[in-house]
Formats: structure tokens, sequence, C-alpha cells
């Protein structure tokens, strides 16, 4: 790889090309069930209270996957088809995922904590034949909302509930997964054998920090080598023991930890819903070695493991990304436990990473940065025009290559905005390269503040913010004023006990950050708003701001 001419351009080495394999995700699943056949492939080990207790070989894994996408295939769904699942991180997601996979049906991942509008415009947008659907989480019963948002999905003509069926519009899972002794092993491997590496595997309806969801159509060869090739980086040994908190409805459960998992043979510990003190006992009792976790993640497990009187410091890796990385917590980490760390920068159109750093890499690189590209990834870094920056200078994250979604399912207009004719797609992240092709994240475009005529960026400030001694996590945000335009305001979680006024907090800043950089507004909160994917929504911090000050 090279940085070209001095400017913000990372070029991979051809020879890079050569990393890439051309597999599908059954592919991926029939070779780990060969090399590992009883190795354990996926645990549920801390929810026996719930009666969710297995453990099953990568053999058992295969061949029950295989069964769901017979029974797919007996319920007519063919090549291509669109198939959707609204539940939390059950093993039946995970079956859908390998069952679609195998005969050439795309998988609709649905948060389950949408509601009906939203569900409606997922179905109808990806145009979904059939829905899995938990009959309730969180005291929603998500079969009456999927009731009304089947209203206006024309193309939905079968409902499936995980357990029993709530009434007579749906089947349950098991009622429908016998319809699989009617289509034989030769029938599906006739229909395996039609899928290409090339072909969609997913619609991934993006998160939403910023507006309207919109459906990228990722493909196998996208998914499968991202999976891959983030596990080579991240150093994960073979026949590992990975704890997965992270949502299956996202690139970072289905894609990273799931295959990454998958290309390891090591064990896949899925939480269904993230719970701090679940996690903690999970890596505690199973002495895992790696833990998918974002920030906030990363705090609450340590919270939890402290309060329990766990001891979680067999894990020799944490992948994080996803939002504003402290490096504090990391050196905490690092220090407390000796953890290594891999810092994921991506989103769900790159399937998803782009860069990570290694946990090889010298500390201010491997806890610092977001790390080099992923192999055979060309990325470079733009001002607003489109003309590259020099090494060293802001400008927004661009990728090209393999990774890159085919479009925006459905959306023409939003796939020209994201994508060029000749292949790149604009991140809206702003960051900068050095010239061995590290990459720094200083936030969203979208995100940064012009006070009196000065560029800010929140993520300067939140670095400053997250080393007072009272604080745990902080988010800044630009909010109006007449005088300047925008000023500054900090939502913060404080350590329990601890107090900060605004005065406090200005007054400890002072010789940290440039004074036009300093908040003019604090405010404290018991969480901050959250995707599925456990990035802080901005615009929600905004809208709180604005009804506050109505």
């Amino acid at each position: 790889m090279a940085v070209v001419n001095g400017e913000s351009h990372w070029v991979p080495a051809e020879e890079e090309s050569a990393a890439l394999r051309e597999m599908t995700v059954g592919d991926l699943l029939d070779e780990a069930a060969q090399r590992w056949p009883q190795r354990e492939a996926l645990v549920y080990a801390a929810y026996e209270d719930r009666g969710l207790n297995l453990r099953w070989s990568f053999t058992e894994l295969r061949e029950r996957s295989r069964r769901v996408a017979r029974a797919l295939i007996a319920s007519d769904i063919g090549h291509g088809d669109r198939v959707a699942v609204w539940a939390t991180n059950l093993p039946e997601w995970l079956l859908l995922e390998f069952g679609a996979a195998y005969c050439g049906a795309v998988l609709v991942p649905i948060n389950p904590l949408l509601r009906t509008s939203e569900v409606s415009y997922i179905l109808r947008t990806a145009g979904v034949s059939v829905c899995f659907a938990l009959p309730e989480n969180r005291g929603a019963s998500l079969w009456s909302l999927l009731d009304e948002a089947a209203r206006t999905a024309p193309t939905l003509r079968l409902r499936v509930a995980f357990g029993q069926s709530p009434d007579a519009l749906g089947v349950s899972w098991e009622d429908w997964l016998s319809r699989a002794d009617a289509v034989s092993e030769d029938m599906l491997e006739q229909r395996r054998l039609q899928v290409t590496p090339h072909d969609s595997v997913q619609i991934q309806f993006t998160s939403g920090t910023t507006g309207s969801p919109k459906g990228a159509e990722l493909s196998h060869l996208g998914v499968v080598n991202d999976g891959r090739l983030f596990a080579q980086r991240a150093g994960l040994s073979e026949g590992g023991r990975n704890v997965n908190p992270m949502p299956l409805f996202h690139c970072g459960g289905c894609v990273i930890a799931t295959l990454g998992a998958l290309a390891t043979g090591s064990t896949h510990y899925p939480i269904v819903t993230f719970e701090a003190e679940r996690v903690a006992r999970t890596v505690a009792n199973e002495r895992a070695t790696v833990l998918s976790a974002v920030p906030t993640m990363m705090i609450a497990v340590e919270e939890a493991a402290q309060r329990e009187g766990l001891d979680i410091s067999g894990l020799q890796r944490v992948i994080t990304g996803g939002s504003t990385v402290p490096l504090e917590l990391l050196q905490h980490w690092n220090r407390k436990f000796g953890t290594r760390f891999s810092i994921t920068y991506g989103l769900t159109e790159a399937s998803p990473i782009i860069t990570q750093s290694s946990p090889f890499d010298p500390d201010e690189l491997q806890m610092g940065s977001c790390g080099q590209a992923l192999p055979a990834v060309e990325m470079d870094v733009v001002d607003a025009d489109g003309k590259r920056v020099p090494l060293g200078e802001q400008g927004e994250v661009r990728t090209r290559g393999w990774l890159v979604m085919k479009s925006y399912f459905g959306n023409p207009a939003a796939t020209r905005e994201t994508l060029s004719a000749d292949g790149w797609l604009r991140t809206g992240d702003l960051g900068r390269m050095d010239s061995n092709g590290y990459l720094w994240i200083s936030g969203r475009a979208k995100d940064m503040i012009i006070r009196g005529g000065e560029n800010v960026y929140p993520r300067e400030i939140e670095d400053a913010l997250i080393t007072l001694d009272e604080i745990v996590d902080a988010n800044v945000i630009g909010v109006p004023d007449e005088r300047y335009g925008e000023e500054i305001c900090a939502y913060v979680r404080l350590k329990p006990g601890a107090s900060l006024t605004v005065e406090e907090l200005r007054e400890r800043l002072n010789d940290r950050i440039a004074r036009f950089k300093i908040p003019k507004y604090l405010r404290v909160v018991e969480q901050f708003p959250l995707t599925p994917s456990g990035k802080v929504q901005k615009f929600r911090l905004r809208q709180m701001f604005a009804e506050e000050t109505a």
C-alpha cells in the first residue's frame, strides 16, 4: 500500500487482492463445519432463567441452517426474494441469516424497537415476501404492530412467529420449519450452487443518526471478506471465545462478530438484548477472549463486573468503534485487564468496516487512531469540492472497492448522492490521514459547529471532557445562538456521586482547549439516546435542547 503524491489518497498494492476470497456466506459456514466439525460454534450461556441454554457445534449449526433454507424453498421463496427478521439476538435469527444465504434469499433485518410506520416503510421499500417476528419485546406486541404494518405492505404474504403464533394470521416457527421435510438436500444443493459471491445477501436499513433510513444492498463478497479480514486485522486466534452484545440487525452484530467468529472457528456467544450483567457473567464464566462493544457498553460492563465481583480479565481483545472512543477508557482497560484493542471505523454502506487498527500497533496508533484500510481497499480524504487534501489535513473520507454496497435498494436518487459514477462511496465523516495511511476520524461533517466563523469539531472537545475526573462519557453539539450563529453544549454522564457545574467545567477546561471551544452550556444526563448500533443520536440531543429552551 502507498500514499500517492503527498495527498490523502491510499492505494492498495496489487498483490493485496490475493487476500480476498470469492465466497458466499453459505460457503463460509460449510468450510467452518468441515474444518472444526465438533467445536462449539454457538452458545447461549447466560439465559437458563429464560429457558434458553444451548451449545451447538459447527456441524449442528450447519445442519440446522440448511433445514431453514429448505423450509424457505418450501415456502416458495425464490432466488433474490426478500426475507425480513424482526427480533432480538435469538438463535433463530442466526439460522435465518445462514439459511437465507444458502438458498439465495436476501435478508432484511429490522430493529425490534421500531414501530408501525417504520416497519411498514421497510417492508414496502424492500418488497418483503415473508417476515419472521418475535411476538413480543419489552412489553410491546410486535405481532400486533406487524398486523398494522402489513396493511400497507402488499408483497408480504407470510408471517412466522418465533415460538407460538398469537393468532391465525401467522404460523409458529416449529410448524413452519416442518415444511423443510418436503425439500430434499439435493434440491437445496441445486439452489445453493446458483448463489454467487456477487449476489445480494442483505438489505441493511441504516440506523439513522441524521434522518430517514435507506436500505444498503450488500453482497456475499462484501460481508464475507469484511468479516474475514476484520478477524485477521484484530489478531483473533483460532478457537477463541467471542462475546457479542452487538445487535444482529446491525452489521456490527451479524457481519463482524458473527462471520468473524465463523472465519476463525471461534465460539460465538450472542447476547439476546444488551444487559451489562449478562455480558459480564458470560465473559467471566466462559473465560471469553474477545468482546465486541461500543464505549458505552464497555463502561456498563465494567461497572456490572465490579458490582457482581466478576473476573473479566481473561479478555485478550476488545473490538470497539462506532462512536467516539475515549483514549482514557482504553488506557484504563489496558492497565486494569491487560486488554489490547482493535478500533474499527466504517458504515453500513461499506459492509461495514473500512479501516481498523491492529492490537499489534504501537499504543498511540492502536488506541488513538482508526487504523489503516482493510486489504485491497482504496481510500482518500477530500475537500468540499471533491479535491484530495494534503496529508494531515481534514476532509471528508471516501472509499472504493469490494466492500462498497451495490446500491440503496429501490432508491436510485439517494444512491447517486452517495456513490459516484466511478465507485467512490462518500461517508459523510470528517477525518485526516497520515503518510502510513492511518486514519483519524473527527466526526460527522453535519456535526461540525461553526461558532463566530470558527470551525469547531465536537470530537476534540469530547476528548478533553473525558479527561475530567467527574465525567464518564461526553457528547458535544452545536445549538443556535444569536450572536455567534452557534454555541457549544456538552451533554455528559457523571460518575456515581459526582457533581459538576458549568462554571467548574469552564474553569477546568481553560488550560486544555482554546477558549472559543469551551462549552457555554452543560447538561447532565443518565443515558444518551443511541442508535441500535450504539452510536449517539446527536440530532436527538439537539431536539432535547430545543425542547428545553422553547
